[in-house]
């Protein structure tokens, strides 16, 4: 039986495939559009969500892949010491994300630092399947040792904490929010390894001025505390008493 929605959403994407770029324009956290209310094309669309720094040898093999899961022959592909969990870590700041891809180009000879735009493959899927918490600050919550101890309880604390906030969702797979800067109000967000499959990266040489054609700007415009895209996320907010419960 003919479905012209099915017929619409392949039509998109062999546009997409010809055109070398999405049928409809990249959506980003500060569409007020309900994913509830997407078109079939839109729910299929890409919706960037921040900014990686990290190095040549990783980002080749991101891109080559069409996913940010894997590596390249580095030292590391992971920053930002975990101190919000294992996982890849995202910025909406680009000036952050050149700070680390810095530090990870240092580590790794032969390297260059690149940063990278960061997209969620659907939009559908990032906004109303993926689990999020945003991390409350001065908690207990956020930090990380190079004791294994120590380690193991600021993982076991923020387990408990997403058990108590999101008693439906797997703390494996949950992406974690926090601030960079309590005095600016950047932020980061952690994805964890076993959904980086769901993502993909565009990266670039960044002279810490001006963002490549196409690029969405980054923060303050693009900003993960802002109220726009915690509600347009589904993020789940702070909350200071599961944090004393699980930390006390």
């Amino acid at each position: 039986m003919f479905n012209p929605t099915l017929t619409f959403v392949s039509i998109a994407f062999l546009l997409q495939g010809i055109l070398g770029h999405p049928f409809v324009e990249v959506i980003t956290g500060l569409s007020d559009r309900d994913t509830k209310a997407l078109s079939p094309v839109e729910a299929y669309t890409e919706e960037f969500i921040g900014f990686h720094g990290g190095n040549s040898n990783d980002t080749t093999v991101w891109e080559n892949q069409g996913s940010i899961s894997g590596r390249g022959n580095g030292t590391t592909a992971i920053l930002g010491d975990a101190v919000i969990g294992l996982g890849i870590y995202v910025t909406d700041d680009p000036q952050v994300a050149l700070t680390f891809a810095k530090e990870s180009s240092q580590l790794n000879d032969g390297s260059t630092p690149k940063v990278c735009a960061i997209y969620a493959k659907s939009c559908e899927n990032w906004r109303d399947v993926v689990k999020k918490v945003f991390l409350p600050e001065n908690a207990g919550l956020i930090g990380d040792s190079t004791d294994p101890a120590m380690k193991a309880k600021f993982d076991d604390s923020r387990t408990k904490y997403i058990n108590i906030v999101l008693p439906d969702a797997d703390p494996s797979s949950t992406v974690r929010f926090a601030l960079v800067d309590q005095k600016t109000k950047s932020g980061q967000l952690t994805l964890p390894l076993s959904i980086t499959h769901q993502f993909s990266a565009k990266c670039f040489d960044y002279d810490g001025k001006t963002l490549p054609s196409g690029i969405p700007h980054g923060f303050p415009t693009f900003s993960y505390n802002s109220q726009r895209i915690r509600s347009n996320w589904k993020i789940t907010p702070e909350n200071e008493e599961a944090a004393k419960k699980v930390t006390s």
